[in-house]
């Protein structure tokens, strides 16, 4: 069985892959208002510093450089599907 301390560091990964997909999507979006002129660019430019949060924490815990390359790996996996489910998004118009 697992320690605590593990489990805890495991569901990181995970929480940080949730916030860059989540954080993509608000980007795409945000980008899209502003070339749009809509006055929405505003409420995305003022939630925009609160979507990086909850994986802040997880990078500034990270204690060696291995737990930062999962980091970042988990990181760009949830950009990825962020950037993939927008493009998916964007060709069915």
């Amino acid at each position: 069985m697992e320690s605590k301390e593990t489990e805890v560091k495991q569901r990181g990964y995970y929480v940080v892959c949730l916030s860059a997909f989540v954080l993509e999507c608000a980007s795409t979006m945000y980008i899209s208002t502003v070339g749009d002129r809509s006055i929405w660019m505003v409420f995305f430019a003022m939630i925009g510093p609160f979507l990086g949060l909850p994986f802040v924490g997880y990078i500034i815990e990270a204690k060696n450089w291995n737990q930062r390359i999962k980091l970042a790996f988990f990181s760009s996996i949830g950009y990825g599907l962020g950037a993939i489910l927008i493009y998916v998004l964007n060709t069915k118009q």
